[in-house]
């Protein structure tokens, strides 16, 4: 599969973290190749480092890896901290459905990756 995620991939794991009708919605117009150009675009240099795991320490920074397999992790969770504008991030300005490919994007890191 590679480094990253199939596109069939993406799409499954953005479907079973949304609820209800907004789940069928989003699954329609996500756009793999998007998804991550975008993340490698916004966030590659802080997050999508080679072995780059949890945060160590309040200043950490942790990778996308990281952040999608942390135990309770879901989609809408992702959603919901891009929105709050982190003020520990650049604010990026982003619109609602690039938060929303980036939280595809990084729920599709869940998938075990080859080493």
């Amino acid at each position: 599969m590679g480094r990253f995620a199939t596109g069939a991939i993406v799409i499954v794991l953005a479907a079973a973290a949304l609820p209800g009708d907004a789940r069928a919605a989003r699954t329609e117009d996500v756009d793999v190749a998007k998804c991550r150009e975008l993340a490698h675009a916004l966030c590659a240099q802080c997050h999508l480092n080679p072995g780059q795991g949890e945060k160590s320490g309040p200043m950490g920074v942790p990778g996308f890896v990281a952040v999608a397999k942390r135990k309770k992790q879901t989609y809408d969770g992702i959603v919901r901290w891009l929105e709050a504008v982190p003020p520990m991030m650049p604010d990026h300005h982003l619109t609602q459905d690039e938060i929303y490919d980036l939280a595809a994007f990084i729920m599709s890191l869940r998938v075990e990756q080859p080493q």
